[in-house]
């Protein structure tokens, strides 16, 4: 019997480079491995050169150029089963046909580090 390796590392897509670091911490300070984005198209890139590493996305609903709703269609167009937490300040991304998947939740700003790590959990483990 062979063993899958399972995914151990979160991508994190923010363009704000305050929360990115934040987040980072927090994530890295719970036990999990990350890779940063600034922008879709740099996560695009990092998703498609470490995918089978890459267990869980962390997805800014708006960045500059490619928004994050065009980023969620590519990373599902890629691995439709990738868990996915958007980050959002309003409810907008709830009508979004790929955010309300069973394995998309949505994390509304601001949250806390406590709210961050259950949604990370909950996803994670969904």
């Amino acid at each position: 019997m062979t063993l899958v390796p399972q995914p151990t590392s979160i991508l994190v897509v923010d363009d704000e480079p305050s929360l990115r670091k934040l987040v980072d911490r927090i994530l890295r300070q719970g036990g999990y491995n990350t890779l940063l984005a600034a922008n879709a198209r740099d996560a695009l890139r990092l998703f498609d050169a470490n995918a089978p590493d890459i267990g869980l996305v962390l997805l800014d609903w708006h960045l500059p150029g490619t928004s994050g709703k065009e980023a969620l269609a590519e990373l599902l167009s890629r691995r439709p089963d990738l868990r996915v937490v958007l980050i959002t300040g309003d409810n907008d991304a709830t009508t979004d046909e790929h955010a309300t998947r069973d394995s998309v939740s949505i994390l509304l700003k601001p949250f806390t580090a406590v709210e961050l790590m259950l949604a990370v959990r909950t996803v994670w483990n969904a």
